[in-house]
């Protein structure tokens, strides 16, 4: 007897679009649990990747989220039967870049983009757009990878040159926003909290939901200890370096914060 996931869950989404797409990574889920095999999905939006992930926990598969950058909205998720490593490698994610072939001259991110669209490609086998230094990075699949770095030669006006890239991509640095918050302790959900102006509730939402990360590593502990120098990241929202703890007059804790927020806020 095959396994089927309950398709209820399809009404979380109103637009018949989502719905279609929803489905479709249904399908995927059904075919880990009754052919224990391996599926990627394409690049989903940071909506999607929600959804798709609560649903993948609900029915305890296991998955990776990769998006081709240390910080990214856009991933694909590798969905793997239940006991399964997953690696990822499996998320078959090409990262390019493309600069102009006139020095002088500078691309700009929906210029890529529509160059991209005009190609005929849908979005979702594309990922993030990023920023370098020298032009832009693009994720993107393994399997046009090979296409674009034949045929894509011209973004906008500009005659380009595109580019395997592997290793750390120089991105443009995002020198975020410091400021001085104060807590009642150094517990997770309340430096969340005061950085992000959200409440104490919510923060703790962010930790049980596998949202939090320090270190790189995911925390699912509100009552964690910070410590300075940590970096704190919760995705889709954005980014905290701590650097200095003291305390104040009444005998609160201030920390001295860099906050990095998500580009998609």
């Amino acid at each position: 007897m095959k396994n089927s996931i309950d398709r209820s869950v399809l009404k979380f989404w109103d637009e018949k679009e989502a719905r279609l797409e929803a489905a479709h990574l249904l399908d995927q889920m059904n075919l880990v649990m009754n052919e224990q095999s391996k599926q990627v999905t394409p690049f989903l939006s940071f909506a999607m990747r929600e959804w798709t992930e609560s649903v993948l926990r609900k029915e305890h598969l296991p998955y990776l989220a990769e998006g081709g950058f240390p910080e990214t909205e856009r991933v694909r998720i590798v969905i793997g039967p239940k006991g399964k490593i997953l690696d990822v490698r499996d998320s078959q994610i090409s990262l390019l870049w493309v600069r102009p072939t006139d020095p002088r001259a500078q691309l700009e991110h929906r210029q890529i983009l529509g160059s991209l669209m005009g190609l005929g490609f849908r979005r979702d086998v594309f990922g993030d757009i990023q920023a370098g230094l020298k032009g832009y990075y693009i994720a993107t699949t393994l399997e046009i990878a090979p296409f674009l770095l034949n045929q894509w030669t011209q973004s906008g006006r500009e005659r380009i040159k595109v580019t395997l890239f592997e290793g750390q991509p120089d991105l443009l640095p995002d020198l975020g926003e410091e400021r001085r918050i104060t807590v009642n302790s150094s517990r997770l959900d309340a430096v969340i909290a005061s950085a992000f102006r959200v409440s104490r509730g919510t923060a703790q939402e962010w930790i049980t939901q596998g949202k939090v990360r320090r270190e790189g590593l995911v925390v699912c502990k509100a009552d964690v200890e910070v410590q300075p120098d940590n970096m704190i990241s919760c995705r889709g929202y954005g980014r905290i370096k701590l650097l200095k703890r003291s305390e104040t007059r009444k005998e609160r804790i201030a920390w001295q914060i860099v906050l990095f927020r998500s580009k998609r806020q």
